[in-house]
């Protein structure tokens, strides 16, 4: 009895693996909290499978499987080390508005799985270990002439550097995931750096931005010229088509000095008079916003002593 039992169950799982089943079970949801705790730590590599109901999402059904069949075979291969999830919420944290996603984080680099039309696990999990093998180093003042060389002729090659308002929900981290796959992409050939323009303003000044109400732009250094990216499409696809050959359409620009020292002056000066301003502005509007209370409470005082009068008068 016991052995039948054993050939049913045996048979039923070959005909469940043939016809494509899977455990949905073998890989664990997480939470959103979860998620943003682990990323906060940077400590760990996960790998996040985001989806919908599959009414809704036919294509979250159909990629599914070939998603826990990479987890399998990435298990294997970093004997656990990349901790795998499933989430069924959008991330518009860090970029997943849509349904499927796949994004991996390294520590708190993340990056986004850049092919939709091919999910095989051979495909995921390659992805998966270039990534891990790819920098994607934050640029400040101090470092950043030194490592692109972008003024002496790009010793260390072509720069593609995200300018963006690291203190902005809505700037930095939505666009890192696909920033960090471009990376990926044309790892050994190009160069992918980002640069917080919130603490940075002499370098954000010296090309052209304003570091107050700036939010993201991108900046292509080929030797000593400069282009910018002009598209509001910033997939991992459509950066590496601009670093391969979409810069060339156009016209080259000449990468503007560091600023000197009395520059750098003046550009602190300009970011405190903006300050003042600022402080200057918030104060006049609660100046004037007290004002108006005041005045709305003097009103109402002064209706309802009219009133009280009028109701005496009545009575008498």
């Amino acid at each position: 009895m016991t052995r039948s039992l054993v050939c049913i169950f045996f048979v039923i799982h070959c005909f469940l693996q043939v016809n494509g089943e899977f455990d949905p079970n073998a890989v664990p949801h997480t939470t959103k909290a979860q998620l943003l705790k682990s990323i906060a730590a940077g400590d760990e590599e996960i790998l996040v499978y985001f989806y919908t109901s599959f009414d809704q999402c036919p294509d979250c059904k159909e990629k599914m499987p070939s998603f826990h069949e990479a987890v399998e075979y990435l298990d294997k291969l970093e004997d656990g080390n990349v901790k795998s999830y499933k989430l069924a919420v959008k991330f518009p944290e860090y970029g997943v508005n849509n349904f499927p996603q796949l994004l991996l984080f390294i520590g708190n680099t993340p990056f986004k799985y850049d092919k939709p039309d091919d999910y095989g696990p051979d495909s995921i999990v390659d992805w998966i270990e270039e990534a891990k093998q790819t920098p994607i180093p934050e640029l400040t003042e101090e470092t950043f002439e030194h490592l692109t060389q972008s003024s002496t002729g790009a010793t260390t090659g072509d720069w593609l550097v995200m300018f963006a308002d690291g203190k902005r929900p809505d700037c930095m981290k939505p666009n890192l995931p696909d920033i960090g796959t471009a990376a990926v992409r044309l790892r050994r050939r190009k160069n992918v750096a980002i640069f917080d323009t919130s603490s940075n303003s002499s370098t954000v000044y010296r090309f052209g931005m304003n570091p107050v109400g700036h939010c993201v732009k991108i900046l292509f250094f080929h030797r000593t010229d400069l282009y910018h990216y002009k598209s509001e499409d910033l997939s991992s696809t459509s950066l590496v088509n601009f670093m391969l050959e979409g810069y060339t359409k156009q016209e080259p620009l000449t990468v503007p000095p560091p600023l000197d020292k009395s520059s750098e002056k003046l550009e602190g000066m300009i970011d405190q008079l903006h300050g003042l301003f600022k402080d200057h502005a918030s104060t006049s509007e609660l100046a004037f916003m007290s004002g108006v209370a005041c005045g709305l409470v003097f009103v109402v005082c002064a209706v309802i002593f009219i009133l009280k009068r009028y109701q005496k008068r009545k009575l008498l």
